[in-house]
């Protein structure tokens, strides 16, 4: 089984070049989202490590430790040993449709998402408490009801494309003559 850390990581990998920097903060907010998604959609965690309710949100501690010490500058590499052949291809397009469904989130609106009233962690954070594990019946049940991840449909993808060009006698398609890039 993935570790939360390889989870981290993954995403750290796949927005390592976008526009909205990982960071520490929005790393441990995917992989809170990717667990959360994972309870919801095959009934069983995506990585065994327990998520807590800490003062900013959910957190797990293992990926803190791992990340802190870059947690005001932009991360962009795995931290540690990695290699995404830790997980099985149900869990990479599992995080994939995780990474379409909030990565388009800035990190403000990921944090302010998780701390939502009636969320997970609203439901079981207590001030200057530590170490208050976030239940996984608790998220599996809130990530199935008001937030229900849907799969990548690759057909709806192309149906909803506009092509530019023909198709050639081979089948292949033949752009204009005019295109440039």
């Amino acid at each position: 089984m993935p570790s939360a850390m390889d989870v981290a990581n993954f995403f750290i990998d796949v927005f390592r070049d976008s526009d909205e920097p990982m960071t520490m903060l929005r790393a441990m907010k995917l992989t809170y989202y990717a667990q959360g998604c994972s309870l919801a959609r095959t009934g069983g965690p995506l990585f065994d490590e327990d998520v807590e309710a800490w003062k900013h949100g959910p957190v797990v501690p293992s990926v803190y430790r791992m990340l802190v010490p870059r947690k005001d500058g932009r991360i962009r590499k795995a931290v540690g040993k990695y290699s995404k052949d830790v997980f099985s291809d149900e869990q990479i397009r599992l995080m994939i449709d995780v990474a379409v469904k909030y990565g388009k989130y800035t990190t403000g609106t990921l944090v302010n998402m998780c701390h939502a009233p009636g969320g997970p962690w609203s439901k079981v954070y207590v001030q200057r408490r530590r170490n208050i594990k976030i239940p996984k019946e608790l998220m599996r049940e809130h990530f199935s009801v008001n937030e229900p991840l849907k799969g990548f449909d690759m057909d709806a993808a192309i149906n909803g494309m506009t092509l530019l060009g023909r198709p050639g006698p081979d089948g292949n398609t033949i752009l204009p003559k005019d295109f440039d890039g």
